[in-house]
């Protein structure tokens, strides 16, 4: 994982027990961030956690922006790797629409499960920095690209060539949205943990791509007359 791995502030593991240590403090960063943000998270615990000391964690990072930098590109590069890799060995269902975006649902909600912590400080990190969430980004740019060519391949023809495409990019969008907003906010009435959440968004999904918009009644071009409180 750590072949040809570069991020700012981190300077570059030759040494087998070097790169373990790297992996260690990354590890133990995914558990302690469960419970904490970024601002949150404690060198001193996570050196703790992964049986380091903290001037041999400083020897590796530049400082804790710069450990937070280099772990987020980590889980970015491990996903998009396992994306591309599934894709190649044809691990997608390819015999039906329906198959294939509960495929793809699924894996989304696991990926969320998994990376909750990091999720959840990024997205919150985010408010004030909001370049800090676009490395997050290429992951659901990578899941897009494979999987839009081969949705598109298994719509009817007549719903094909009304717009698919976009409807499969909002699809998307509605996808990473909802677990974005469970995993930040938790609002209900489902959730990242519950057994129904994969389907529900699959079925959310599917009926949104496979929808043919209609024309607009006249009404609707209508100037819509604003209502003022109290009057």
């Amino acid at each position: 994982m750590l072949d040809g791995f570069e991020a700012e502030g981190v300077r570059p593991a030759q040494q087998q027990r070097s790169r373990k240590l790297i992996i260690d403090l990354f590890n133990e960063a995914l558990v302690l961030l469960n419970d904490v943000d970024f601002d949150g998270l404690s060198i001193d615990s996570l050196c703790v956690r992964a049986s380091s000391t903290v001037g041999a964690f400083y020897s590796r990072f530049e400082n804790k922006e710069a450990f937070v930098g280099a772990l987020q590109r980590m889980v970015v590069i491990a996903t998009r790797q396992g994306i591309d890799a599934a894709y190649a060995a044809n691990r997608a269902p390819s015999e039906s629409l329906e198959s294939l975006i509960n495929w793809i649902t699924k894996g989304a909600v696991a990926w969320f499960r998994r990376y909750e912590g990091i999720i959840r400080a990024s997205l919150r990190r985010a408010n004030d920095e909001a370049d800090t969430w676009i490395p997050m980004r290429e992951v659901g740019t990578a899941q897009i690209s494979h999987a839009v060519p081969r949705i598109l391949s298994l719509l009817h023809p007549d719903t094909a060539a009304h717009g698919a495409e976009d409807r499969i990019r909002f699809a998307f969008q509605m996808l990473f949205g909802t677990l974005n907003n469970m995993i930040l906010l938790n609002p209900g009435p489902f959730g990242i943990h519950q057994a129904e959440t994969p389907q529900m968004l699959a079925s959310a999904m599917i009926h949104f791509i496979q929808s043919v918009p209609t024309a607009a009644p006249e009404c609707a071009s209508r100037r819509p007359e604003l209502t003022v409180i109290g009057k």
